[in-house]
């Protein structure tokens, strides 16, 4: 199955952050894995998707990457 990769280049991880309001509260540790709760810093940070109004992040761990993908699927299908 092919998935469709949309990439942030690191040097405009900042910009992305301060256009939705996320870049002080990413930079003092306040943002945390939808997943697992684990702090997003440069390092683990997987993804950034909108949600109820919000933006989520996902850390890179594996696990998470796969309730990821998975949440993603169920939002795009309506399957439980």
């Amino acid at each position: 199955m092919k998935k469709k990769l949309n990439a942030i280049l690191s040097e405009d991880l900042e910009k992305i952050l301060e256009k939705f309001s996320l870049k002080h509260d990413f930079n003092i540790g306040k943002l945390k894995c939808k997943f697992c709760g684990e702090v997003i810093n440069k390092t683990n940070l997987y993804s950034l998707y909108p949600d109820s109004g919000s933006i989520k992040l996902v850390c890179n761990n594996h696990k998470c990457i796969d309730l990821f993908y998975r949440y993603l699927e169920e939002k795009k299908y309506g399957t439980t």
